[in-house]
């Protein structure tokens, strides 16, 4: 059967950083962007989505689409080990009841909100089949715990079509895995990225430094747990040396969170050419606090989005954390913030080139921001601050979630 090509327009299109056009015609077959036209070419169907912005699909760089199930259960409360302690206790039980239904639905959100590709840690991957059949794209991270504890499989990535499937390797974080196994676990990663939760609460930083009230509830938690601080081998007393330590920071290391990253070591990060991916809406609840943007941007550090699990964060909508991040950092550059969810979060899940651009060879589907009448140079700030005249939705998206484009 031959393939039939169709042609996407809009009001305007956003083909990538500092390329914001208008009425060109962009070009979808097999699910693959085959080219960026001035003008619709003759004699092919043409779907002009009208008033609003059509973009690269987002990627959504960090989420556990396993949690699912927990949504609702533990708002996050500026506690970050009472918040663990919750999420250990009701996680075995409520996933029993609810668990794959949970996973189901949330992908399902993810194939028609203008999801392309997801960076999704995981124990089971069992997700990833379903992500598939979907028509979004994943790189699922296997997460290793402690000294021995789900061991991840060998890091590979395949296609099917436009639909990337890879494993990929990640550790839990620097308090929870010894040095030499960090060592290893980045081993094997090979040029894959390898993901890690980095820095993420005062917890963590006091816990690494042998100091502090929340250091000390962050140990009697892993104490109970069976993971004795002795058993870690620390080499080094902050998250960010551990991961130096273990030679586990470099440019295909993804770190998540960063939000007690000091200016020193993001000026490591970036030597390092390592991504470092936000996650603000879970930041914020789980610490009160946000990864230290501004110096990230002016140090070159590439900087991705997620939205982390919906046991920490009310949706799994990347719009809305674009347009979170904008109210808590109204200074930044809107366009920078939609760079990182899509160039961004292509770069840090091994994908540049493939995802995060309209241009020839990259993969759909694509996403539309319906807008009210704006002038052009108001455009892609009010669709990062979620300004929009409808619900965003996917375009061009193939798989059993395919939904008409227009509707709502």
């Amino acid at each position: 059967m031959t393939s039939t090509a169709t042609a996407y327009t809009s009001r305007w299109v956003w083909c990538g950083p500092g390329d914001l056009r208008s009425g060109v015609a962009v070009v979808l077959k097999d699910g693959w962007i085959e080219a960026v036209e001035d003008k619709p070419p003759a004699g092919m169907a043409l779907n002009d989505l009208g008033d609003g912005l059509l973009l690269p699909g987002l990627i959504n760089a960090h989420t556990h689409l396993e949690l699912s199930g927990l949504a609702g259960m533990m708002p996050p409360q500026g506690d970050f080990v009472g918040w663990l302690e919750s999420m250990v206790n009701q996680r075995p039980a409520q996933l029993r009841i609810n668990g794959t239904e949970a996973t189901e639905s949330a992908i399902e959100y993810l194939a028609n909100n203008g999801t392309a590709l997801v960076g999704d840690v995981t124990n089971t991957g069992k997700a990833a089949p379903v992500l598939s059949l979907a028509g979004v794209s994943s790189v699922s991270f296997y997460e290793a715990l402690g000294a021995a504890k789900a061991e991840p499989p060998a890091a590979q990535a395949g296609w099917q079509g436009a639909v990337l499937t890879a494993s990929a390797v990640a550790a839990h974080a620097p308090y929870s895995i010894p040095t030499s196994r960090l060592a290893t676990l980045k081993a094997k990663a090979g040029r894959l990225p390898f993901a890690i939760h980095l820095a993420e609460s005062r917890a963590e930083v006091e816990f690494l430094a042998g100091t502090g009230d929340e250091g000390r509830r962050l140990e009697e938690f892993l104490l109970l747990r069976g993971l004795k601080r002795e058993a870690l081998n620390l080499a080094a007393d902050t998250p960010l040396g551990q991961l130096v330590a273990a030679d586990a920071l470099d440019r295909n290391t993804l770190l998540v969170h960063g939000v007690q990253l000091t200016s020193d070591e993001v000026a490591q990060v970036a030597a390092a050419r390592a991504s470092l991916c936000l996650c603000p809406r879970s930041n914020l609840g789980l610490t009160g606090g946000l990864a230290p943007v501004e110096k990230l941007l002016a140090a070159g550090v590439n900087l991705a989005l997620g939205t982390d699990s919906l046991a920490s964060s009310p949706s799994l909508s990347l719009w809305e954390e674009m347009a979170a991040l904008m109210a808590v950092k109204p200074s930044l550059d809107p366009e920078a913030v939609l760079t990182m969810a899509t160039v961004g979060g292509a770069h840090a899940l091994g994908q540049a080139g493939r995802f995060g651009l309209l241009r020839p060879g990259a993969a759909g589907p694509m996403a539309f921001a319906p807008l009210p009448n704006l002038p052009d140079d108001e455009v892609i700030e009010a669709v990062v601050r979620g300004e929009h005249a409808n619900t965003p939705f996917s375009v061009g998206r193939g798989g059993v979630y395919e939904r008409k484009e227009g509707s709502r």
